[in-house]
């Protein structure tokens, strides 16, 4: 009995024993993991289309990770926003007595196929392609450039230079003027129409640029040589065009003066020969604006197959493609089923939209030459919220979802004013309209070039991820001009610089692995300057031809523009 009894007792030793171990180990690791410091998230910096690559000359497929917001150092001024507040009194749609309809080519509007479900990705998933699609990159408006930059000297080089036209004074490129750059997938580019010699080249990146002598070029960005013939359509071009984000073989470009005709529309084109393939009417019947133009850069929900595009006649298309797309058989075809959001002026009879719209999942976000901000819910057709923001209103937004609720960037220009005014930076929660900052410049107007903000914000990343970058034009005088970077949280200075330029041409941002960020800026005085994007120090700057009044883009460390003297730019970052 009592042998038994001192066994007992040896193994609850034992196990007591044991538990105490367990417990040590367990706590060791606790500690361990408790200590461990998080990833620095400004060592790394996203692609703006969401899929990160190595840059350089020679640029990887392989993806990197995607960079988190980093949190401002100031403090911030505003209680978070809740993501389902509603929208406040003062921008409710009655409170502007709106009056709009909805306008179908068919008889029925309810029926799914033609008013299909919208709903945006996130930008990082925007676009299968690799490369910049669309203005500003993605449906967030929020960058490019693709991939990351390679930078040693903190140097511009030129690379090689392309001649254009021009028709009557429309010289080279205008404003917006940003040049689409994608890589085709092989199986795609093996049915275009690009030529043997490019179609051969295992890593061929294609830049798609309108220009305002009536044609798009394609030309090879490591070269600059074509890569198949321009598409002559004889009138100009102000905008940017748009490449499916989807892969498919389609381009969109809208036309920003008339033919000799008066015809004037927006176009879609096969690039599997280049044939126009649909054509938009901007003297479209249904208007209130005899006024055709299409200088916003329509998108293309992917997942619903939906182009959206906004023109100067003041309606807003929702188009329903029905695309057809063989590539077995080398075809692509639409069967467009078009609705039509239709308001009347809230003020005068300025309705039309130049800007190039931003989408957050089923709303869409545009202002009108009156200066009316408004939120229109893409499933119905019916306005969500409006806010006057004073002024003609060019310059795209950009749209950021920070993780405590979903903002908008928005600045407008000296036109309503009159000769003088206020160029008024604002940052807006886009579910509730509410005003959340607002940052004043005063700027000068005269018949021919407007002052204040006609370029699209930096919505800063990696080492800038505080901060958001403004050019606003003509602010003492006709030449000069002003670079702001603004905190986001608060709206005030991190940097200025009183820059001798005025500039209509939108800053990019562009990364090295590491985070470090540099903005490249073009301006009036034909000159692209390279900051450092922390302070707004001017490393270096190169001299262009021309006016430089259209936006660059960016692949890795190649840049591509073109200006009013009638050159496309490629420029590389070394």
């Amino acid at each position: 009995m009592k042998k038994k009894y001192l066994i007992v007792l040896a193994l609850i030793s034992v196990l007591v024993t044991l538990c105490v171990y367990m417990a040590d180990i367990f706590s060791f690791f606790e500690n361990r993991f408790d200590n461990v410091e998080s990833p620095d998230v400004a060592a790394v910096t996203p692609s703006p289309s969401g899929n990160n690559v190595d840059s350089g000359s020679n640029t990887s497929n392989t993806p990197s990770a995607i960079l988190e917001p980093v949190a401002s150092p100031t403090p911030a001024l505003q209680e978070p926003v809740e993501y389902n507040a509603e929208v406040i009194p003062e921008c409710l749609p009655e409170n502007y007595n709106i009056v709009y309809d909805v306008i179908s080519d068919r008889d029925v509007l309810s029926t799914s196929e033609t008013i299909p479900t919208i709903n945006f990705p996130a930008p990082e998933n925007y676009s299968l392609l690799e490369g910049i699609t669309c203005f500003r990159g993605n449906n967030y408006r929020n960058s490019a450039s693709y991939g990351f930059a390679e930078i040693v000297s903190e140097k511009f080089e030129e690379v090689w230079s392309v001649k254009v036209g021009y028709i009557g004074d429309w010289t080279g490129v205008g404003w917006t003027g940003q040049p689409a750059i994608v890589k085709w997938e092989d199986s795609i580019k093996k049915i275009m129409n690009i030529s043997q010699e490019k179609k051969a080249k295992t890593d061929l990146i294609e830049v798609i640029y309108a220009t305002l002598d009536g044609k798009i070029y394609f030309i090879d960005l490591e070269d600059g040589k074509p890569t198949r013939p321009p598409i002559d359509t004889g009138a100009p071009y102000k905008g940017s065009v748009m490449v499916d984000p989807r892969g498919y073989p389609l381009l969109f470009a809208g036309e920003g003066v008339p033919h000799d005709n008066g015809e004037i529309g927006y176009r879609i084109f096969s690039l599997i020969d280049q044939k126009e393939i649909f054509y938009l009417d901007g003297l479209d019947s249904d208007k209130y604006r005899s006024w055709g133009a299409f200088d916003s850069n329509g998108l293309l929900d992917p997942g619903s197959d939906t182009l959206i595009e906004c023109g100067e006649n003041g309606i807003l298309y929702k188009i329903k493609l029905n695309t057809d797309f063989n590539i077995n058989e080398s075809t692509v075809s639409l069967n467009p089923e078009i609705v039509k959001y239709r308001y009347k002026p809230l003020k005068s009879n300025k309705i039309g939209v130049e800007c190039s719209p931003v989408y957050y999942k089923n709303y869409i976000y545009f202002v009108d030459n009156a200066g009316f901000l408004q939120c229109v819910n893409l499933d119905t057709l019916e306005p969500e919220w409006i806010r006057d923001v004073t002024d003609d209103t060019d310059s795209t937004m950009v749209l950021e979802d920070d993780g405590t609720g979903v903002f908008l960037y928005t600045a407008c220009e000296v036109d309503i004013q009159g000769s003088q005014g206020y160029s008024y930076i604002r940052k807006i929660n886009a579910l509730t309209g509410k005003l959340i900052w607002e940052k004043s410049y005063k700027c000068i107007h005269d018949p021919s070039i407007n002052g204040g903000a006609l370029a699209t914000p930096v919505l800063g990343k990696g080492d800038i991820s505080d901060i958001v970058v403004f050019n606003i034009a003509k602010t003492e005088n006709n030449r000069v001009g002003k670079i702001v970077a603004l905190y986001k949280d608060s709206g005030e200075e991190a940097w200025r610089i009183d820059h001798p330029y005025y500039c209509w041409s939108s800053p990019v941002d562009v990364y090295t692995k590491e985070g470090k960020s540099y903005l490249i800026v073009c301006d009036s005085g034909a000159y692209m300057n390279l900051l450092e994007g922390k302070t707004g120090k001017i490393l270096d700057k190169i001299a262009l031809h021309g006016n430089v009044e259209a936006s660059p883009a960016v692949y890795g460390n190649m840049i591509v523009v073109g200006t009013r003297g009638q050159l496309i730019w490629g420029i590389r970052l070394n």
